[in-house]
């Protein structure tokens, strides 16, 4: 019956495991295909002049890097890439990419595509679509970890959308040398307590009402995260702080007239009125 209960137990830990997402613990395994074909909804900023540009809107960010630089993965055949995140704790995680597409430097794409069997991939080359063989550009996923098996070495991009929550977005240092980051219509950084910057020594430009925080090299960092407020929070807090303010005064001033009140009532029932009578003898 001990036996039994064990057995019983461990069943169930490997069935969270499973469900909370971890299945990977099995393996590596394939990432959602109809993902990595899903689209952008934006055009990839291939010409940036920083090797990694990576661009926030609401919910996601894009991301342009250069495989060349890259400081994860392997530098010898067969060439790869690794993307990550890491949670609260410091553990990594594996990222989750779509739209993902790979660019070389003669501008021909690879890119995934919807297929009737799944997600298969294609090359696209001065307007002309064909398909190639899926080994080529494959995507995979283990337990910390995402792994990209990529067709060249150095002289390409790759480009994908990542999550992103609430005001902040940080990723690891994936490639070394420049990174420029283009906030969300509306952000701005500066102040201390609402925002922040890592690591420091970035230089901030304003571009079509959108900040651009650009790091000439981040080679001693470890990663990239920007923190960030709306110009309306800015507003708000400016309110609530004023309310304070405001709140502060008048509980200020009912306190005063409270005391003066409390004064004036003591001085009509003379408890503070001196009569100048002295009760003991005097010296004669």
């Amino acid at each position: 019956m001990g036996r039994a209960r064990r057995l019983l137990g461990v069943a169930m830990l490997v069935g969270l495991l499973v469900l909370s997402g971890c299945s990977t613990l099995l393996g590596p395994g394939s990432v959602n295909q109809g993902a990595l074909a899903a689209d952008p909804g934006v055009e990839y900023q291939w010409d940036a002049d920083a090797d990694a540009r990576i661009e926030l809107y609401r919910n996601n960010y894009t991301a342009v890097y250069s495989v060349g630089n890259r400081t994860t993965g392997s530098l010898e055949e067969p060439y790869s890439m690794e993307l990550y995140n890491r949670d609260a704790l410091g553990t990594d995680q594996p990222l989750t990419p779509e739209s993902f597409q790979l660019r070389y430097d003669n501008g021909t794409l690879l890119r995934f595509v919807e297929g009737d069997d799944g997600a298969n991939l294609v090359m696209v080359k001065n307007g002309t679509q064909t398909d190639v063989d899926d080994s080529l550009l494959t995507v995979n996923q283990t337990r910390r970890r995402t792994q990209v098996f990529l067709p060249v070495n150095d002289s390409a991009q790759i480009a994908f959308v990542g999550p992103k929550n609430g005001k902040s977005v940080s990723t690891p240092q994936f490639v070394r040398g420049s990174y420029e980051m283009r906030l969300t219509d509306g952000a701005r950084v500066g102040l201390p307590i609402l925002s922040d910057v890592t690591p420091g020594g970035a230089s901030t430009e304003t571009v079509d009402d959108r900040v651009v925080v650009r790091w000439d090299s981040v080679e001693n960092a470890p990663s990239v995260s920007v923190r960030y407020y709306l110009e309306r929070d800015l507003l708000l807090f400016g309110g609530l702080a004023a309310i304070g303010l405001v709140v502060g005064v008048a509980g200020g001033i009912y306190y005063y007239l409270g005391i003066r009140e409390t004064v004036r009532r003591r001085e009509e029932v003379g408890l503070d009125v001196d009569t100048g009578d002295d009760d003991g003898p005097g010296p004669f």
